[in-house]
């Protein structure tokens, strides 16, 4: 059976589910492609196309960043992901113009097209309904029929062998009975399944990371770091600084704003995003707070200060610019994480973030901090931070209750001509 919706046709299954077409899959894509946000780039709508049309198919396990790379990008079999990031930052532009696309007027009503942060898999979902299915498409008609439930044993003919005169009355009631019992199994498994759904999630890397912001009654208020320039009072008066404009945001720190209010976004928490050079210390009291950015977002700095794991900026130029940051650790003065702005993007061959979730004094509420010395270190720790696959790190060396402490941990970003690659954790701190 299948039902019209706004424009786009699903396939409802046997059960009542809906499972989302796949010719309006294709063409809902068609029209994204034909947008301005792809149009005019061969890279991301390859990207895009390919990972749709895969996830179609039901070839899920091709959807795996080397196999991407030697499919999408034609890199060899043996390269090498670390170095070579070309999918994930692919995949994290690809986000952003798929935000980009369902933020312009008229396409509310679309189906949606979108691919959660740390995954290669799109979803597709009703423009109102939530996501059809968990890793993307269902195909129309896949729930096979239900097998009808087998009679009970009543004799030859369908008599009962004692009372023959009573077989029409007694089948119905052992029928009946049977089909009671077989309620209550699947009830009891199905609470089952449930529970042990909802344990398994809620102990999760990310669920354990992101709890505090995703079960807030409050919105979250995300601070997005605000070019140096901009602070030091260097500013357009066409462009006034507000908590409304962020045409001066990086472009690496909006690829990590975008990973994290899509990560809210996906688990249905409400968010606000101000720019740093907006934002009074009232504005973070007793609230929610993601903070993205190091030397451009003072208030990391700031809550990273009293920590183990701080931030310094040495060598300052006369305009205001950083020569040299530096992650400290208190524990260990001299600790070489430093990244130096003077040599060209395409020389350094490390960068550094910091990421740390804990209960802040200053505030009085959960504080998350998302800060790269470089920007591009910034944008690999936003995905760091909201990806189940590179969270495993962490739960690879926390102590088992880490998920109730406060944490802080430094990142190595290995970069590649000016390119940032997969993130690794190299010193952390539980308290």
């Amino acid at each position: 059976m299948q039902e019209q919706s706004e424009g786009w046709i699903r396939e409802v299954s046997p059960d009542g589910s809906p499972a989302l077409d796949a010719k309006a899959v294709l063409q809902q894509l068609e029209r994204m492609l034909k947008s301005r946000h792809f149009r005019n780039s061969r890279r991301y709508p390859a990207f895009l196309s390919h990972i749709v049309r895969h996830t179609l198919d039901g070839d899920l396990d091709s959807l795996k960043e080397r196999i991407l790379g030697i499919e999408v990008f034609k890199r060899a079999h043996d390269y090498d992901t670390g170095s070579d990031p070309v999918v994930r930052i692919t995949a994290g532009e690809v986000r952003k113009r798929i935000a980009l696309y369902y933020h312009d007027e008229g396409t509310e009503h679309e189906l949606r097209i979108e691919l959660p942060p740390g995954s290669y898999i799109p979803v597709f979902s009703a423009p109102s309904n939530g996501y059809a299915a968990t890793f993307g498409y269902t195909p129309a008609g896949g729930n096979a029929a239900s097998e009808p439930l087998s009679e009970p044993w009543t004799g030859r003919n369908g008599q009962d062998p004692a009372h023959p005169d009573r077989a029409a009355e007694k089948a119905p009631r052992i029928a009946g009975k049977w089909i009671v019992a077989g309620a209550a199994a699947l009830v009891l498994l199905a609470a089952a399944v449930a529970g042990l759904f909802l344990w398994v999630r809620a102990t999760a890397p990310l669920e354990s990371m992101w709890r505090p912001f995703f079960h807030s009654p409050d919105p979250v208020l995300v601070v997005v770091g605000t070019p140096l320039g901009r602070q030091l009072g260097d500013n357009d008066p066409k462009l006034p600084l507000d908590s409304h404009s962020h045409v001066h945001m990086s472009f690496n720190d909006a690829l990590a704003l975008t990973n994290v209010t899509g990560l809210l976004e996906t688990h249905g928490q409400a968010y606000r995003v101000q720019a740093a050079g907006a934002t009074s210390l009232d504005d973070l009291r007793k609230r929610p707070v993601i903070l993205i950015a190091a030397f451009g977002n003072p208030w990391s700095v700031r809550i990273l200060t009293p920590l183990r794991f701080s931030l310094l900026r040495e060598q300052v130029a006369p305009d205001g610019r950083t020569m040299l940051g530096s992650v400290i650790d208190r524990r260990h003065p001299g600790t070489p994480w430093s990244f130096d702005f003077t040599k060209p993007m395409t020389v350094n061959s490390k960068d550094y973030a910091v990421i740390a979730r804990l209960h802040s004094d200053l505030t009085e509420g959960p504080v998350t901090v998302i800060a790269g010395l470089g920007a591009g270190a910034t944008e690999s720790a936003g995905e760091f931070a909201t990806s189940p696959e590179y969270l495993k790190q962490l739960s690879a060396l926390a102590p088992a209750s880490w998920r109730k402490k406060n944490l802080e941990l430094v990142l190595e970003v290995p970069m590649v001509d000016g390119k940032s690659g997969h993130a690794r954790i190299v010193a952390s701190e539980f308290w």
